[in-house]
């Protein structure tokens, strides 16, 4: 197989065998709980990051990117995990704990994909938030933004042809 393939394809095999199936359960769970429970999401990212990690093992072409994906990840999910402790209405720490294995799977499908995923999670996010405060008529109404923030990385499939195209690499 070309070794591009591999490339392209790992990551894809990551996110549909690795981290799917814990993300559904977490969505679910964080809708009717309103809560990320710390064993799944621990899980879901010693997983996901333990089959990146072989993954680059195995394909060294793959090394750089998921250097950077982890990178990338350690950086954006400390600071979630700062904004969570500094205003908790604003983020709250389940959902700071989840973001680092989101940004480290889209990270790893490819610098477009985490934009597009990031860009994704504001958007949806927040014309979900619009939606609780106009059904409630309240403003300050909590939702649940984990079920989002997990459909990231599938976010940025979507829309990494629109950022590659507005970057002008398309």
């Amino acid at each position: 197989m070309d070794p591009v393939s591999v490339r392209t394809l790992l990551p894809l095999a990551v996110l549909a065998l690795v981290y799917l199936p814990p993300a559904l359960v977490l969505a679910w769970v964080d809708g009717r709980e309103h809560r990320l429970p710390n064993r799944w999401v621990g899980g879901l990212t010693l997983a996901v990051a333990v089959a990146l990690a072989l993954g680059g093992l195995a394909v060294p072409g793959l090394r750089e990117e998921l250097r950077v994906a982890a990178v990338l990840a350690l950086v954006l999910g400390l600071g979630a995990v700062l904004l969570a402790l500094i205003a908790p209405p604003l983020l709250g720490m389940g959902d700071a704990k989840t973001l680092p294995v989101v940004v480290l799977m889209s990270a790893a499908l490819g610098g477009e994909v985490l934009i597009a995923a990031l860009l994704g999670i504001a958007v949806v996010s927040g014309v979900a938030g619009a939606a609780v405060m106009v059904v409630t008529r309240r403003p300050g109404v909590r939702f649940a933004v984990g079920p989002v923030l997990l459909a990231g990385p599938f976010l940025g499939l979507l829309g990494a042809p629109v950022v590659r195209a507005a970057l002008g690499t398309a």
